[in-house]
Formats: structure tokens, C-alpha cells, sequence
């Protein structure tokens, strides 16, 4: 079996918005106090969501994720991505 390339990359949100999700395997673990909604999805503190693709898939979604407040709000967002 062919062997296929990917690099992961780690980006932290302090803020309401949105990620373009771009890869196989995107990993959402909520870091911080606040909860966070993704797409409707409430993640409490140090919960995570992971949303997993078979070999050779791309998800090419966009998450919109909301904090409950503002006092220590921090998402971790790990994504595999092909190279």
C-alpha cells in the first residue's frame, strides 16, 4: 500500500467565528472555561468532538463555533491535513 503524506496543525480561537475545516480528520477540544457551541454541537470544558474521514476523504465544511461568554473562553482545533 501506497503510504499518503499528511502534516497536522494546531490553531487556538478565543473569539466567536468560523474555520474552514480543508481536511481528513478535524479534532475540536474545548481548552478554556467558557462552553463553546460548534454548528449546535455544546462542548463543556475539556470535552472534545472529533469528526474523522476514511482514507483519501477531504471534509470541506465550515464550523461556526459560539462561546457562552467571555470570561476564559479558549478552542483547540487540531487538523490532519494531506500533503
Amino acid at each position: 500500500m501506497a503510504c499518503i503524506n499528511y502534516i497536522t496543525e494546531t490553531k487556538l480561537f478565543a473569539a466567536n467565528g468560523q474555520t474552514d475545516s480543508q481536511c481528513n480528520t478535524i479534532l475540536f477540544i474545548n481548552t478554556g472555561t467558557d462552553a463553546v457551541s460548534i454548528d449546535g454541537l455544546t462542548l463543556q470544558t475539556n470535552q472534545s468532538w472529533e469528526v474523522v474521514g476514511n482514507v483519501g476523504e477531504m471534509n470541506i465544511k465550515t464550523y461556526n463555533f459560539l462561546f457562552s461568554t467571555t470570561v476564559a473562553p479558549q478552542l483547540t482545533i487540531i487538523f490532519k491535513r494531506y500533503v
